[in-house]
Order: structure tokens, then sequence, then C-alpha cells
């Protein structure tokens, strides 16, 4: 194992060349990845395709519902950072919240794997944003790292989260680069590189080799990670980096936190400030094997496995014979022949390797040290892809982890696959992620903090049979002006409105709205612009519902019947 170790660290891959490397930037490199989390809904619930189309819209990061003030994830942020707080207490503050609002946040969003198809079904053509772009990452191994950069308008040194996408994911408009997207940059103060995954087509194509697993996408993070501080054109907006993964990607979270620990740059620095494995792989032979062998998801990813590897079929020059459509096995032999397909890709490359050795390598429990770095597994326990089981809970309750001050495990009900979006909204998934990389960013925290403007547009007064139930921004493309809805229950305007819960299941009639227009000229303070285009529209309006709220007496406007209100936000999201 060590001289796996040490080889895999020093193996060296042929470049690509010029005609090859332009082929890879124009190959169309959608994967229909929607059509495939649809495909994974439909083989769980075949009755699901009948309420598929409430789903398809442009995220505008509200909440599911109105939700009750003492779960509004943006004034539990506030409570969250109003003190300094060390790993340990964080994650003891966050798994409280999520204990007790996770029912108020998930009511009436979709359950099990029916979130996973609202995820895929978010529409986000973020090419067409301003500030998005594609790029490929060249590391001293040869390797060609396929990438989504996200870059904030202003140069100043900011986080940076790196993250590892799952399988099959490449660096293009796909469900999980979409989602994961607007939670890292949309919703949050920071400068993204999204990486393709191993098993990624566009990845495969790029470098000509056959690889998975968090043993060798783990080290290649950390390559990453050593490339961007030292290399990048834009290391200098780098205040700190900040590691995640989801699912596949979550094995390469796990082994990369571990690597950090490991090897760092040589002014014993570490690359990285912390880590978060998102519904991740921990053990990987056990989830594939789980995977495959699941009666009504195995057959689905069997068909997706194959696709894959036909459309990469003449660009695997390592293993050509292997992908063949022929030597291809039935579904439930497929992990072995994935280890099988992996070993003799190294041993080809000259690294002495078998199919045992390859999945003992990317086994987490396998790993001689424990991980230092700050780590959070962020994991759903209805998960219908990744076993929950065979992962985020054997990690919960491992005899050193689950004790250990620096790792936590926050192991909500709903989510499925990835899709805490989807299940708890927008605004609650982005906050996990944006202040666990905030709690770790002790450099930009103090730039973090909110600034508040007082409601100088009008508003009409309202009586105390109306109550303050939620607001939300739009913007739109070239318009100078941005929309604010605010939505107010009103007890008496039927006799079913009367003793209803203005933040329980919505009574028909009982719920008014007023709709006011601000100038943007008035809220640049706030990081309002007038859109380019409605990509950009799209955006701001999801920027300004995640980060704006609307305080009286400084608590939330919601539950009380106020005209008298400010305007609060954090800055820098733009």
């Amino acid at each position: 194992m060590v001289f796996f170790r040490t080889a895999i660290i020093a193996l060296s891959f042929v470049v690509l060349g010029t005609d090859a490397l332009a082929q890879v930037s124009i190959i169309n490199q959608e994967q229909n990845e929607s059509d495939f989390l649809l495909e994974l809904t439909k083989a769980v619930d075949p009755t699901a395709t009948s309420v598929l189309g409430i789903f398809n819209q442009i995220p505008r990061a509200e909440n599911n519902k109105d939700v009750a003030p003492e779960c509004d994830p943006k004034f539990f942020e506030d409570q969250l950072l109003s003190k300094k707080r060390t790993t340990e207490e964080y994650f003891k503050v966050v798994k409280q919240f999520m204990a007790n609002c996770q029912s108020e946040l998930a009511h009436n969003s979709p359950r099990g794997i029916l979130s996973l198809a609202k995820m895929a079904l978010d529409d986000y053509k973020f090419f067409k944003h301003p500030q998005v772009k594609s790029i490929v990452i060249p590391l001293s191994n040869g390797v060609l790292v396929p990438a989504i950069v996200g870059l904030k308008q202003d140069s100043r040194p900011r986080p940076l989260v790196v993250m590892k996408c799952g399988v099959f994911c490449g660096a293009d408009q796909n469900a999980f680069m979409k989602t994961f997207l607007i939670q890292l940059f949309d919703l949050t103060p920071y400068n993204v590189v999204l990486l393709a995954n191993q098993t990624g087509l566009d990845y495969l194509i790029a470098n000509s080799h056959f690889s998975l697993g968090g043993w060798s996408e783990g080290f290649e993070s950390l390559m990453v990670g050593k490339w961007l501080r030292e290399k990048w054109e834009y290391r200098d907006r780098i205040s700190s980096m900040h590691l995640m993964g989801m699912s596949l990607g979550g094995n390469a979270a796990v082994f990369g936190a571990a690597f950090n620990d490991m090897y760092p740059m040589p002014n014993g620095q570490k690359v990285y400030s912390s880590a978060v494995a998102i519904c991740p792989v921990i053990s990987l032979r056990p989830t594939l094997e789980h995977l495959y062998s699941d009666d009504v998801i195995g057959p689905v990813f069997n068909i997706m496995t194959r696709s894959q590897f036909a459309k990469a079929r003449s660009y695997l020059t390592d293993i050509p014979e292997m992908v063949a459509a022929d030597q291809l096995p039935p579904r439930k032999q497929m992990p072995g022949y994935l280890g099988d397909m992996a070993s003799t890709s190294l041993q080809r490359r000259g690294v002495a390797s078998t199919s045992p050795d390859f999945f003992k390598s990317n086994n987490f429990w396998n790993l001689p040290n424990k991980v230092q770095t700050p780590l959070m597994v962020w994991a759903s326990k209805d998960d219908n892809v990744v076993s929950n089981k065979l992962n985020a809970q054997v990690f919960e309750h491992d005899d050193y982890y689950e004790s250990a001050p620096n790792t936590g495990v926050v192991n909500v009900n709903y989510g499925s696959h990835c899709a805490f979006s989807a299940a708890y909204g927008y605004q609650t998934a982005a906050l996990v992620l944006r202040s666990f990389v905030m709690a770790h960013s002790p450099e930009f925290v103090d730039h973090y903090k909110r600034s508040e403007m007082p409601w100088k547009f009008g508003f009409k007064k309202i009586s105390s049979v109306y109550q303050h139930v939620g607001q939300s921004w739009k913007f739109e493309e070239k318009s100078n002006t941005a929309t604010v809805t605010f939505r107010m229950f009103n007890f008496v305007a039927n006799k079913n409105c009367y003793f209803k819960n203005p933040f329980g299941d919505e009574v028909a009639g009982c719920v008014t709205t007023r709709e006011m227009d601000i100038p943007i000229s008035e809220i640049k303070a706030m990081g309002a612009r007038v859109p380019a285009n409605e990509v950009e529209a799209q955006a701001l309006t999801r920027e300004f519902n995640s980060k704006v709220e609307f305080l009286t007496d400084g608590k939330p406007l919601n539950g009380t019947s106020s005209s008298n209100f400010v305007l609060s936000w954090r800055p820098l999201f733009e």
C-alpha cells in the first residue's frame, strides 16, 4: 500500500496535444443528467412523473414555504455568527437548528427521490452569467482537470471554495453543477472552482485514462489547490481555501482532508482550511455493490455507466478493450469490473496495482492517519443513491470521529441525493455550507458584518389583523427597478383564516400581497445593479432573497404587524 501511495503521487501522464484539447473544448459535454435523474425518479416511484411538471422552474432562493421566525435561516445565521465559535461549538449549534427546524423548513417539500427530481429540473444557464466561465487546470503530473470558475466582481482576497462533483459529472451545465453554483457562488461572498469528476466525460476525454475514487481524486484535489495558490492568474484573490465534494466527489473530500494534513505546502501551511463531504461515499466498494445490486436504482445506473463508456470509448487509450460493449459485465458484477478497469489502467501507467489493492486504498477507514482538518459530513437519511447506513452513519458513530472536536456529521432526515436545496430550500442549503466556510475563515469574517438602512420607500400601515409572513425580491433584465413583494396573513379574510397558524398549511384566501418597485440606484449600497441579461437577473434575485432581511427592533419582521422596519444585509455577494 505504501508503494501504491508513492507511485500514484509520482505518476505522470502524457498531456493532450493541441488538436485533442481543441476537440475537448468544443465537444458537447452535456450528459443529459436531468433525464438520468428523472429516470431514477421514475424507477423508484413510477407515479412521480404525474407531478414533476410543478418542479420545472428557475430557482429564486426563497424558502419552500413562509417560515416561522424561529426557523428563519437568515436570522439563524445572525445568531450563529454573533460570536466566535470553535468547530465543535459550530456543529452543536447547527445540528440543534436542523433538529428543531427541519420539519418546518421541509414542510410540503418533495421527499426522497422526488427531491432529486426537483433539483434536476432547476433551470440555470450559468455560462451566460458574466462572472462564470470554464477553464482547464493543468497539473504538474500532466493531468488536465476541467473546471467551472465563478469570480466576484472585485479583486479583494476572499475565501475560495473548490468542489469536486460526483459520478459521471463533468464541468458542464448539469444538474449538480447548477445547484452547487447557486449555493456556493450566487448565495455566498466566496469565489468558487467546481471540478469535473474523474468519471465525467470531459475528464475522460481530456486525460484518456480511467480512474475513480477518493484515493486519486483526493490527492488530485490537493494538487489543484496547490496549483490555484501558486500558478492561477487570480491567486491574489485567495484569502483561504476550502475543499468540498459531493457524492463520489465526497470520497475525494474525505480523502482530501486527510491528504491535506499529510502533505502541506513548502511553508508548512495546509492547502485547505476546511473540508465538507456532501452526501459522500466513504467506502467505495460497499457503496458500489449496494448501488448496482439494487433492483430499482441499479438498472438505471448500469445503463448510465454503459452510456458513459460508449461516449468515451474511442478516447480511453489505456484500457480500450475493457470498455468494449461486449466486454462490460452484467450490472451486479459491475463494481468488481470497475476495480479491474482502474487497477489495469494503473498497471499500464506504471503503477503496481490489483483490484483488491485498488478497493483497499479507496476505503477511507484504511487510512493510517486521523483527519485533523475541520471536516463536515452533510448527509440525508433518505438518500436513495449513496447508502447513508454504509457511509455517513458509519462516520457519525465511529469511535474516534464521533467525539473528535474537528469533525461533525449533520445527518438530516431529507435531501436525497445531495438535493438539500429541494428538501429545505436554497436558503437553508446554502446557509449550512456558507456558514461552515465562514466559521473557518477568520481572516474574512469581519468583512461579513451586517449593514442596515431604513425602509424609505413608503409602506401603508397595517392593522393587527394582518401579520407579515414573507418578503421576496425580483430583478429583471436591464430594468432600473427591483420588485419587493410583501406577503401578509389576514386573520379575518374569511372564516377559515382566524384560527389558522400563519406559518402552517396554506388556507385559500388568507394571504394578501403588496408589491413595490424599488429604484436600483437607491439600493446600490446593498450590491444591487442593473442586470445585463436574464441570467444575471435570476442570480441577483437569488442573492437578495438569500442575504436581505427585513427587521423590526432587531428581529424578523415576519410574525409582526409592524410598518416600521429596516433592510439588513451582508456584503460582498456581488
